[in-house]
């Protein structure tokens, strides 16, 4: 994958995992994982991760880990004529936000798909659900 489609959004299979390889459990086994540009979530057997890199240099990431107990849904908004992305939503709890009235709530894990990418966005989809929400 070349800069540009990483600079559009367009995500990578197989996400580097070194910001979370350390902190697996024994037995804990990725199912899936996804690069963008800088971020990248990591699906396991016990749950996801989620690696947001920030500032100009990267030097300082944020990895957050929500357990299997924690998904609660997923939710998928498809393209549409004029749409670039897919839109996923993962239901969480325990990442909590404050709102701009002050009001905190538990903010779903968000991410864009270019809609090229429509098979991985399903991939994704069906990875939650099989992993996470129906068994």
């Amino acid at each position: 994958m070349g800069l540009y489609d990483k600079l559009t959004g367009k995500a990578s299979i197989g996400a580097d995992l070194k910001h979370v390889q350390d902190y697996m459990l024994e037995g804990e086994n990725v199912v899936g994982s996804y690069q963008f540009f800088r971020d990248s979530i990591i699906l396991t057997n016990l749950g996801i991760y989620t690696v947001d890199v920030q500032g100009m240099t990267g030097k300082k990431v944020e990895v957050k880990f929500f357990p299997k107990k924690a998904i609660k849904t997923v939710a998928f908004e498809t393209a549409g004529n004029f749409d670039l992305d897919v839109d996923i939503k993962i239901g969480v709890d325990g990442n909590t936000v404050i709102a701009s009235t002050g009001a905190s709530y538990s903010a779903p894990i968000s991410f864009k798909v270019p809609k090229e990418q429509m098979t991985q966005a399903k991939e994704v989809i069906n990875l939650v659900k099989k992993h996470y929400l129906c068994n």
